[in-house]
């Protein structure tokens, strides 16, 4: 009864039932594990980080799927794959990066193959002897444009992007001894390198792009001179001689120092930089350096020198009391203007005021003060700088004697100086001077008088009473060494004499004793007894001379 209620509507839905469990049961498990290996898949894509291609001109030491992206020693990417570009002659290599990384792949992102360098300013990557080579990248601390291909660099830069400090271009007229990696002193201590040396755009200069790590990017001013020091500066001068190396290292790899002013007006430094400084060629143009203006030509005069201005050359220095003053702006000839004139040489004088302790003077005061000292009798003149190269430089005297000799300003292009006769004029207007006074010298009548000089002295020579002054000589010579002996012998003789008068004396003394003082012969013989004892004391005196004063026989003194 209950089959035969069962219509055909019910059996239909039964068997739908039926294959509805059926399918939810066979379907449900592959289909869950289609799901969750599609939303593997899409995790790892999303996950794996961007793919970038690097462009080199080498990829020695680089291997597909085992070379390693580093920054700071840490790996944030792999090498997938390394092939040649499409012309052949670069390397592209292709490098899977971290996702953490992605936002910095920018255009300031800069990448390098890092192995084993060795050269005169550096040595690294020795590490790579032994673990490989691998890709080094630098980016800085700002995310920029994302972008998916990058040129490598051919050599690692010196400085990490993100390092503080400062960094400047250097101009030169020549690139010297400075290389890629030469340091750079402050105070003759390494305070930052050179990065990079390249040509100008015309050609005409050197650049070099230096790095100057910080704090001590703080010593940089406008004013800063920067200098090289790729070799020994030396310098002999009154004072002695000097001898300044900056560096040890300097003489093998170059270098390039900085310092400034002992009087700085600005008193901020320079934060970033756009206009190159200028490199000098030693610390000793780099501090006169310090007194060259933009080469204002207000400052300018002109002298003219008659003769030859051989030796005198541009930048030759312009001297005042022994100190440096200026320079020659330029040397040109002045031809003569009509028959008989002689030519000259025109110099222009390029002043430096500052040099005067004349800051911020204008033109016109400066030309009023070079116009007091010329009414004063400062004079132009032209002196030997060196007497081994024959160098010649422009010397400004003051001659007080000819004041009163104004500078002419109707002169072009600028005013006129005056000037004096050089050494070389002053030596040969002396020597001309000389040759004319011989020249009016009586020379017939001087050389009359020598010749009847020379015939007297010829004719008392050849005399027969001069060829018999030596035998002559020599016998008064033998009569005074007899006499001189005679002398000696008697001078010896004269002490026994005194014994014998004073003898005498005595004697004479005792007979008067026995006399009766009123008879003749008593007063006789006292008068005796006195002139022996006055001849006695005489002839000891005599003696005492002599013994003194042997010439006084023949002096009487």
């Amino acid at each position: 009864m209950t089959n035969s209620t069962r219509g055909p509507a019910s059996s239909r839905i039964e068997r739908a039932a039926n294959l509805s469990a059926r399918l939810s049961l066979a379907w449900l498990l592959p289909l869950a594990a289609l799901l969750f290996a599609g939303w593997i898949l899409w995790s790892s894509y999303t996950d794996r980080g961007p793919l970038v291609e690097i462009t080199f001109d080498k990829a020695g030491g680089v291997t597909a799927g085992e070379t390693r992206v580093r920054r700071n020693d840490v790996d944030v990417g792999r090498v997938e794959s390394v092939r040649l570009a499409n012309d052949l002659n670069s390397v592209v290599v292709s490098v899977r990066m971290d996702p953490q990384v992605a936002p910095h792949m920018d255009e300031n992102t800069r990448f390098w193959i890092v192995n084993a360098r060795i050269n005169t300013t550096e040595v690294s990557g020795l590490s790579t002897l032994l673990s490989g080579s691998y890709i080094e990248v630098d980016w800085d601390e700002s995310p920029g444009t994302r972008q998916s291909d990058f040129i490598g660099l051919d050599e690692p830069p010196l400085t990490t992007r993100g390092t503080p400090g400062l960094r400047l271009t250097l101009n030169a007229d020549e690139a010297g001894y400075i290389y890629v990696g030469s340091p750079v002193f402050l105070r003759q201590i390494e305070v930052g390198r050179v990065e990079r040396r390249r040509l100008s755009d015309d050609a005409t200069k050197v650049l070099f792009d230096i790095f100057i790590e910080a704090p001590h990017h703080r010593n940089v001013y406008p004013q800063t001179r920067f200098y090289g020091v790729s070799g020994i500066e030396g310098r002999v001068d009154s004072t002695g001689a000097m001898v300044r190396v900056e560096s040890i290292a300097a003489l093998f790899t170059g270098g390039i120092a900085f310092e400034n002013p002992e009087h700085i007006t600005v008193s901020t430094p320079v934060t970033n930089s756009r206009k190159p400084y200028k490199l000098f060629g030693s610390r000793t143009e780099a501090r006169n350096s310090l007194f060259d203006g933009e080469d204002d030509i207000r400052f300018r005069f002109q002298a003219e020198f008659s003769g030859s201005v051989k030796g005198l050359r541009v930048d030759a220095p312009i001297e005042y009391n022994g100190v440096k003053v200026g320079t020659v702006a330029s040397v040109e000839a002045d031809l003569p203007g009509a028959p008989g004139e002689t030519g000259s040489a025109k110099a222009v004088l390029q002043f430096q005021p500052a040099r005067f302790g004349l800051e911020d003077i204008t033109p016109e005061l400066w030309h009023e003060f070079v116009g007091k000292l010329v009414d004063n009798g400062l004079r132009a003149r032209l002196t030997t700088g060196n007497l081994l190269t024959g160098s010649l430089i422009v010397e400004m005297i003051n001659k007080p004697e000819l004041a009163g000799d104004p500078i002419d300003f109707t002169t072009e292009p600028y005013a006129s100086l005056p000037v004096l006769a050089t050494d070389v004029e002053a030596v040969t207007a002396d020597i001309e001077t000389l040759i004319k006074n011989l020249s009016e010298l009586p020379l017939d009548s001087l050389v009359s008088a020598a010749t009847e000089l020379l015939r007297e002295a010829r004719t008392l020579v050849a005399s027969p009473q001069l060829a018999t002054l030596p035998a002559q000589i020599s016998s008064s010579m033998s009569s005074i060494a007899n006499a001189a002996a005679r002398v000696e012998t008697a001078s010896a003789s004269l002490p026994a004499m005194v014994s014998s008068l004073t003898a005498a004396s005595r004697n004479a003394n005792e007979v008067l004793e026995g006399l009766s003082p009123d008879s003749e012969i008593y007063i006789e013989l006292s008068a005796t007894a006195r002139e022996l004892r006055t001849a006695a004391k005489s002839i000891a005196a005599f003696a005492e001379l002599l013994e003194e004063n042997p010439n006084a026989l023949f002096t009487g003194r």
